[in-house]
């Protein structure tokens, strides 16, 4: 029977879950790019370094807006690039923040890398490329270097990238400034979150637009997962409740979405995907796995113990929808990345084990144990990993790593309502006629 209503509930979710396609990005204003390509060098250059990169493109420094900054805050830098000998096309400007203890972040995008690509690049241009990002609030090394390089376009091994000649160079990749961090703005460390209930009706359709999703807890970014690789984009995500559901919005930017899986329950952790881990007891076994691909292809599993015994019979029930932001499985092109609405019903997270002491729904103050996975595949092949709470690369379910999710009422209050006091019996009459029972007494003024 499972097949057929698994079957059956795809049918039924045909229409919330279907994979749209975002407008493409605005172009960058020609006006802009032109502005931006000088015939010289500005004078007053804050930072030369003059490195050059296959004998074609020169370095030449930039300009920093402040170099002490704090996590949360944002930075400021103009980088200034000298045309030697055009690169030819398909070649493309990366920009990486690295710090102490895998602090490590993509900062790559600026509108004059989006609107001056490579084969626009002419002999003699000197291109002026401002940079403003955001660093992130989880950063927590004392410095963070920024550095630059020019890789081929679809590569991503260290040979893929242009070779660099002069200043602080490792893996081809220029460092360019060194920025000082106030650690103690940082925010608090991940671990412990506090969950709104909703404050309407959220309809599943990948969009996240509801006004209910206004009162959601909310991450900034997801952390790499320790001793992994980082992903080519952040990954970011917001979670609510009500009285029948758990909802959970995941957006993450990739630059190339694919997942060829199309069979509910098939192996789709083998391509890019959004796992949910739920222990609602807290005991370290008898979990649920969720997960959902670019495809809106489900897979859910319930872990009585630990692994490798599962329930793949288990059905979560979950309504779920994606939109991709971009042109799915088609390599070769430019995408911005995927969303994923979730809405699991609570009774799902007892999995196999009815008797299991956790209250559906919960009430404020109820705790259970919780995180987000994005996995993500690049042209190689090879997965990187990053979660709401750090996990580690070699154990992408890390239970020990579970956040610590502590429902509330939509103001934020985990004090449980108080009960009501039970109503006081009705008084007995002081002589109670001998034909009517005691517990069918009443007071006279309800006597009719």
């Amino acid at each position: 029977m499972r097949p057929t209503m698994r079957s059956l509930l795809v049918l039924a979710l045909a229409c919330a879950g279907c994979v749209d396609k975002a407008p493409p990005a605005p172009p960058v204003d020609p006006a802009l790019v032109a502005e931006n390509l000088l015939t010289a060098p500005p004078a007053d250059l804050g930072n030369p370094i003059g490195a050059v990169f296959d004998g074609k493109i020169t370095y030449l420094g930039n300009t920093v807006e402040r170099a002490q900054v704090a996590p949360g805050d944002k930075v400021v830098i103009t980088h200034y690039w000298q045309v030697n000998v055009p690169p030819g096309k398909d070649w493309k400007v990366f920009s990486h923040l690295v710090g102490d203890d895998n602090n490590f972040a993509n900062v790559d995008l600026t509108d004059m890398r989006k609107g001056h690509t490579s084969d626009k690049w002419a002999a003699g241009q000197i291109i002026r490329d401002p940079q403003t990002f955001i660093l992130r609030k989880d950063w927590r090394s004392p410095t963070a270097r920024l550095v630059v390089g020019i890789y081929k376009k679809g590569g991503h091994k260290i040979t893929d990238r242009m070779d660099v000649n002069g200043g602080e160079v490792k893996d081809r990749a220029l460092t360019v400034a060194t920025f000082t961090i106030d650690v103690s703005k940082a925010a608090p460390l991940p671990g412990q979150l506090v969950v709104k209930k909703a404050t309407g009706p959220i309809t599943i359709d990948g969009k996240a637009d509801d006004p209910a999703w206004a009162n959601a807890a909310a991450t900034a970014a997801f952390q790499t997962a320790e001793g992994g690789p980082e992903p080519r984009g952040p990954t970011s995500a917001k979670i609510t409740w009500d009285d029948e559901h758990l909802y959970l919005f995941v957006s993450a930017d990739d630059d190339d979405v694919k997942s060829e899986y199309t069979k509910t329950d098939d192996t789709i952790w083998k391509a890019d995907v959004i796992e949910v881990f739920i222990d609602a007891d807290q005991n370290g076994k008898g979990y649920v796995e969720l997960q959902v691909s670019p495809q809106n292809v489900q897979f859910d599993a319930w872990f009585p113990t630990v692994r490798p015994e599962s329930d793949l019979a288990y059905s979560a029930g979950m309504k779920t929808a994606v939109n991709v932001r971009g042109t799915l499985n088609q390599s070769g092109d430019d995408d911005q990345g995927w969303d994923a609405e979730f809405a699991i019903p609570l009774a799902a997270v007892k999995g196999g084990d009815s008797a299991m002491a956790v209250r559906i729904p919960p009430q404020p103050g109820d705790v259970w144990k919780f995180n987000v996975v994005r996995a993500d595949y690049g042209k190689d092949g090879k997965p990187v990993a990053a979660a709401w709470n750090r996990i580690r690369f070699s154990d992408w379910h890390s239970l020990d790593r579970m956040l610590t999710l502590t429902f509330a009422d939509a103001a934020g209050g985990v004090t449980p309502a108080a009960t009501p006091p039970a109503a006081p019996p009705p008084p007995v009459p002081e002589t109670a006629p001998a034909t009517l029972s005691p517990r069918r007494a009443e007071p006279a003024a309800a006597s009719k």
